[in-house]
């Protein structure tokens, strides 16, 4: 099974049951190793230097400050001699989405989608020696970090908001700037030392601080995946309405006045109840699994 490439067994059995709430060090199951014999550190680096990506799911950062693509391309492409100099100037470079350009990482994303019914992709990120690229932050998705060549430090601590996602609690949303000093001060909850084969299993609001403190070059891979919610059945049921003419009736605009759309959204409101009421469930049920098996999220970023 798909999971079971970058988790043990029991862990992989775990997460079809519950999610994880708490991060989780883990070693790379012996499967997982031959997958990272096609995608290797080599592999990644090889694609930075022959300047086969496409540069724009490519970010270059240094300290949290994001480079203007022009610091690595030419004639909008990649261009590997700027992106070595980057590097060696102390860059992180992230290169996002490999699922859409390795057919090796499609097979798995697409397997851990038909596994889970969770839509995922796959990024990579080379760190060199002694440097940070991204510096404290929270993400919206669950993320499993494989780590591929070098040594990574994670220092983490505990969620400042509960369940956030992407339209909704984000770092970006909420940031205040002391907490810095904050987590500074009290210094990190947890922190993880990756290695070579190590997975650390990252759950969605924890806060990160990664950076390689050693002094070699640092590469790995992070599959994200996207949980869904019960947010995402409600979409659903929801969108079902189109099918009900009342609901493609038009409002006048008389009937959006702030005096008068408080009773129209009653009218609506029961209007779904009825139709939710009578929907069949089951039916609804078949349709979301084809959809959660083959749906394309383009908003995975």
């Amino acid at each position: 099974m798909p999971l079971e490439l970058l988790l043990d067994s029991q862990a992989a059995e775990e997460f079809m049951h519950a999610w994880p709430d708490t991060p989780q060090l883990l070693m790379l199951p012996a499967d997982g190793r031959a997958l990272t014999r096609v995608i290797s550190a080599n592999t990644i680096i090889d694609m930075l230097d022959s300047g086969c990506f496409p540069p724009a799911d490519v970010n270059v950062v240094k300290n949290d400050t994001v480079r203007h693509p022009r610091l690595f391309t030419s004639a909008d492409r990649l261009d590997p001699v700027k992106l070595r100099q980057a590097r060696d100037r102390g860059h992180t470079v992230q290169m996002r989405h490999l699922e859409r350009w390795l057919p090796a990482m499609a097979t798995v994303t697409r397997s851990i989608q038909r596994q889970t019914g969770c839509t995922n992709y796959v990024s990579a990120f080379v760190t060199p020696a002694g440097q940070q690229g991204l510096g404290h932050h929270w993400d919206q998705y669950l993320s499993i970090v494989v780590q591929l060549a070098g040594t990574k430090t994670w220092d983490l601590w505990k969620p400042k908001a509960a369940q956030p996602t992407r339209a909704h609690l984000t770092t970006v949303e909420l940031w205040q700037d002391q907490w810095i000093e904050e987590w500074n001060g009290s210094g990190p909850g947890m922190s993880f030392d990756l290695s070579p084969h190590q997975v650390l299993v990252l759950p969605r609001g924890w806060i990160h601080n990664p950076y390689n403190k050693d002094t070699t070059e640092s590469v790995h891979l992070t599959f994200v995946i996207k949980e869904r919610t019960p947010l995402w059945i409600a979409e659903h049921l929801t969108a079902t309405v189109i099918n009900d003419p009342a609901f493609r009736q038009s409002i006048p605009p008389s009937d959006l006045t702030p005096e008068a759309i408080a009773s129209r959204v009653e009218q609506t409101r029961e209007m779904l109840i009825q139709h939710l009421s009578a929907l069949d469930t089951h039916e609804l049920a078949r349709v979301l699994r084809s959809v959660a098996d083959a749906e394309v999220d383009l908003d995975l970023v």
